[in-house]
């Protein structure tokens, strides 16, 4: 099983961080994998993900949906290149842009110096059909849900999974509430 995504130049967008159909998919297809392949495989892409906040988006739109706005969004204000996407970024002065897609659902768009995918697209926070979840609670429960079967979310489970992302220890379930609610919602 390959794990890349098919989303198409110049968009960068980490669908195992922003995505939760995609981790929902991810996390069922890679049932009963082996230790070595967890190790060399699954492990590195989550520590992709990063140690600060991930925005996931929740909704129904699959990634093509989401890049086929995006691709209307370019098209409409004539974006098309990089020269004229950074010229357009250059106008906001922030370093990034606000775009709402056809779901309702709030985006941010920034650019990049990356010379193939340099329009960096994720969920906005606080807006429809997002959640928000820190990098290392989502890395542990996507981990979780390969790992593990629904039910009950055990301590010894948990800190087992921690320590292969070489996280620090939880010191009990009742602290680790961001994390369970993040099991929960891959889960569900």
């Amino acid at each position: 099983m390959s794990f890349e995504t098919d989303i198409p130049h110049p968009v960068n967008f980490n669908p195992l961080k922003h995505h939760l159909g995609y981790i929902r998919n991810f996390t069922s297809s890679t049932g009963s994998i082996s230790e070595l392949r967890l190790k060399k495989e699954i492990i590195p892409l989550l520590k992709h993900i990063g140690n600060s906040v991930a925005d996931i988006y929740t909704g129904e739109m699959s990634i093509p949906d989401i890049v086929n706005n995006l691709d209307r969004i370019i098209l409409r204000e004539k974006i098309s290149t990089r020269k004229s996407f950074a010229q357009w970024m250059e106008e906001t002065r922030s370093g990034y842009r606000k775009i709402t897609l056809s779901d309702e659902s709030g985006w941010v768009i920034k650019y990049l110096s990356d010379n193939k995918k340099y329009l960096h697209i994720f969920p906005g926070r606080n807006v429809e059909h997002t959640t928000r979840s820190r990098g290392n609670s989502l890395k542990t429960a996507i981990l979780y849900a390969i790992l593990f079967d629904k039910g009950n979310i055990i301590l010894s489970d948990l800190n087992a999974v921690r320590k292969m992302l070489s996280l620090s220890p939880l010191a009990s379930t009742d602290s680790a509430g961001s994390v369970i609610n993040c099991i929960r919602l891959i889960q569900d």
